[in-house]
């Protein structure tokens, strides 16, 4: 009679696994058409050249790449994406924390507070890019205003005209943007710390520093992950705020791979190449993912 329960109950299990992939059906086949088939073209154009004056493709093989390996302006927007991608996260992960203590923190208001907290995040990228272009201005914008009235600047600065400062102002304004997603992810994080071990520590006598060190932060390693992948997505992925803020300039500071890839195809018509130059900038965001599913694998999965 057991046995035969059992089989009964394998045979529910299965069929219920069998009617959650029919009702999935209809949307993995959506994605598969909406993901797969532009992936699978863009790999087969990376191996082609497009000819724009006679309007034919010729299959090149790997020349893409080489040209591709070959080429400074590629390396420079490789070397502008990894410092691109780092200071994003670094700041991001830094502010987002913060204001994720701060927020947990807070008993009253806090959903208005959140809301408040979350007006970057859902502003576009179009209004944050004029709202930091006025901000950054050279003689019109708050920032230099303020600090001549400070007294810290003898002269107004160009921030998005110096090679130097341009990667850091854009880097301020994308941080500005993306924080609240960190936020969130580690305020979520923050509610699954148990109180009882916050207050183990307070009896032991550990301060809020050595709290936060040795008890908050491992606690909140697997939602940290979480953010530092997001964010680093997202920096990969990044395109709108530069191309309207700089356009890759002054000298190709900022010009992230994005940019590169966009101006390879649509400047140059150079299909091919900027077909392949995506394929190793998905590349990188693979080797990201895989980074963090072994961090998944061996920190989240559960104890024999």
């Amino acid at each position: 009679m057991r046995l035969a329960g059992f089989g009964t109950r394998m045979a529910m299990g299965r069929g219920r696994t069998a009617l959650g992939y029919l009702f999935a059906a209809p949307l993995l086949f959506v994605l598969a058409i909406a993901i797969l088939l532009p992936a699978g073209y863009n790999t087969v154009v990376a191996f082609f050249r497009y000819n724009a004056t006679r309007d034919t493709w010729r299959y090149t093989g790997f020349d893409n790449f080489t040209a591709l390996f070959e080429s400074d302006a590629f390396w420079n927007s490789f070397a502008v994406t990894l410092i691109w991608v780092t200071g994003n996260v670094a700041l991001q992960l830094v502010v987002g924390f913060w204001v994720a203590l701060a927020l947990n923190r807070i008993v009253r208001f806090r959903g208005a507070f959140s809301a408040v907290l979350l007006i970057p995040w859902v502003s576009s990228f179009v209004v944050v890019a004029v709202l930091f272009l006025w901000i950054y201005h050279p003689q019109l914008g708050v920032l230099n205003d303020l600090l001549l009235k400070l007294g810290l600047v003898q002269k107004p600065v160009a921030w998005l005209s110096s090679p130097e400062l341009a990667q850091l102002s854009l880097v301020l304004a994308n941080s500005w943007k993306f924080f609240p997603l960190v936020m969130i992810t580690l305020f979520t994080g923050l509610q699954d710390v148990p109180g009882e071990v916050l207050e183990a520590a307070e009896i032991d006598g550990a301060g809020r520093f050595q709290t936060l060190v040795r008890i908050v932060v491992p606690l909140l390693a697997p939602s940290i992950a979480t953010a530092v992948l997001l964010s680093t997505i997202w920096g990969y992925n990044s395109f709108t705020l530069p191309i309207i803020m700089t356009a890759g300039g002054p000298l190709g500071s900022t010009e992230i791979m994005g940019l590169y890839i966009y101006k390879l195809a649509f400047d140059a018509f150079d299909f091919g190449g900027a077909a392949a130059a995506s394929l190793v900038l998905f590349v990188q965001i693979l080797v990201v993912v895989a980074l963090y599913l072994r961090f998944a694998d061996r920190e989240l999965a559960p104890s024999a």
